[in-house]
C-alpha cells in the first residue's frame, strides 16, 4: 500500500545536523505556529549512497501552482488522490527530473568540500536562511507526533516529516508497501527576490530498474515496479506548440524524433498530459532517424495548458519512453515551438 500520512510543510530552516548513525540528515523546521524535524536520508540502511539531483536553478510548471496555492507557511496534508495528483511530486509522472541520467551516486559524508549529501544540504539550507524571505517545501510523510522531546531537537516535540526521497520502484521485500504514485518526497527552496527555485531530490539505487544508464518504470496504479526488457528513450519528444497564434483547438503540436535506425510503429502509443488525460496516436510510422508531427485534434481531452503542464509518451504497453515538461512562462509566446 501506499504511504498513508503524505504531507507538505513550509517554513524556514532553523538548524541542521547529521544523526550519528550518519543515515539521516536532521532539519529542524520552523514553519510558523510550530517546529518540526525533517529526517532526510543521506544513506540507504545497506549502507549503499544515494541518487541525487540537485538543482539551483530550478524550473518546473509546479512551482508556480505551489505558491498561489500555498502563500503562507504550515503543515498540509495533501494525502488525499486529488490533491496528491494536484501537488504531490512524482519522479516519473511529473517528470520532475527529466533525463534520471542526471541523477549522479552522491556519498553521505566524506572529507572535502561540496563533494557529499552534507554538503550539498548544508550549502542549499545555510543559503535559504541568509535570505530572510526564502521559503522550503518538504514533501514526505508524516509520523505520528507524541508528546515526548525530540530526540535530536529536545527543544521541540517529537514530531515531523520522514521519507524525503523518491517511494516508488522499490523491489519485492521490506519497502515495497511504500510504493506509491504522485507520494515522492523532495526539498524544493523559493528564493522570492530572485523569483528562483532550487531542487535536492533523492532516491535509493535499488528503486531503479537499471543504473547504466539510469532507468525508471513503474505501474501507474501501486507504483511498483515494471520489469522485464524495455526500449527506453527509442522515441523522444523534443518541441511543442503549446500556444499557437489564433485558434488553439487543432493546432496544437507535439514533435517526436526516432533516435533509432529502424522504422517504428506509433500505432497504440499515447500522449499523457500533467492531469493524465490521453491522446492515441494512429496510424504513424516515424522513420528510422527521423521526426514526427503529432497534431492534437480539437475535441481531445488532452491539454497542452498555457499555465504550464507535462508531456509524456507512452508506448503500446502503456510504458513511458519519454517525457518532458515545460512552465507558464516557456508557454506565453503565441505561434513559438518549445524546444526540449
Amino acid at each position: 500500500m501506499p504511504l498513508t500520512n503524505y504531507h507538505l510543510f513550509v517554513g524556514r530552516y532553523d538548524r541542521g545536523l547529521m544523526a550519528p548513525d550518519a543515515n539521516h540528515f536532521e532539519i529542524k523546521l520552523n514553519t510558523g505556529n510550530e517546529f518540526y524535524r525533517i529526517a532526510v536520508n543521506v544513506r540507504s540502511q545497506d549502507g549503499s549512497m544515494l541518487m541525487t539531483y540537485v538543482d539551483d536553478n530550478y524550473q518546473h510548471e509546479l512551482c508556480a501552482r505551489l505558491l498561489e496555492s500555498f502563500p503562507g507557511n504550515g503543515n498540509f496534508n495533501i494525502n488525499d488522490t486529488a490533491k496528491r495528483k494536484q501537488f504531490g511530486l512524482d519522479f516519473l509522472r511529473r517528470n520532475l527530473v527529466g533525463d534520471f541520467n542526471k541523477m549522479v551516486i552522491l556519498p553521505n559524508n566524506l572529507p572535502g568540500l561540496d563533494n557529499d549529501l552534507e554538503d550539498k544540504l548544508t550549502l542549499a539550507l545555510d543559503k535559504s536562511k541568509a535570505d530572510p524571505k526564502a521559503r522550503i517545501f518538504v514533501f514526505g510523510e508524516q509520523w505520528p507526533s507524541t508528546n515526548k522531546a525530540d530526540k535530536y531537537f529536545p527543544e521541540i516535540k517529537d514530531q515531523g516529516l520522514h521519507d524525503i526521497h523518491m517511494n516508488q520502484g522499490n523491489p519485492r521485500g521490506s519497502f515495497d508497501k511504500d510504493n506509491g504514485v504522485f507520494q515522492d518526497g523532495g526539498l524544493l527552496i523559493y528564493y522570492p527576490g530572485l523569483n528562483r527555485w532550487s531542487a535536492i531530490l533523492l532516491a535509493f539505487q535499488t528503486q531503479f530498474n537499471t543504473l547504466n544508464p539510469v532507468t525508471l518504470h513503474t505501474d501507474d496504479q501501486t507504483g511498483h515496479r515494471i520489469t522485464g526488457t524495455i526500449d527506453d528513450g527509442e522515441v523522444v519528444i523534443v518541441a511543442a506548440l503549446v500556444n499557437p497564434k489564433g485558434k488553439e483547438a487543432g493546432n496544437e503540436k507535439v514533435i517526436l524524433v526516432n533516435i533509432t535506425d529502424a522504422d517504428i510503429s506509433l500505432n497504440g502509443w499515447k500522449l499523457v498530459d500533467r492531469n493524465r488525460h490521453e491522446f492515441a496516436i494512429d496510424n504513424v510510422t516515424i522513420g528510422a532517424g527521423s521526426t514526427a508531427e503529432i497534431k492534437l485534434t480539437a475535441d481531445s481531452t488532452f491539454n497542452l495548458s498555457n499555465e504550464g503542464g507535462t508531456i509524456s509518451l507512452l508506448n503500446s504497453q502503456g510504458i513511458k519512453t519519454s517525457g518532458v515538461q515545460y512552465t507558464k512562462q516557456q508557454a506565453q509566446t503565441e505561434g513559438r515551438l518549445i524546444r526540449f
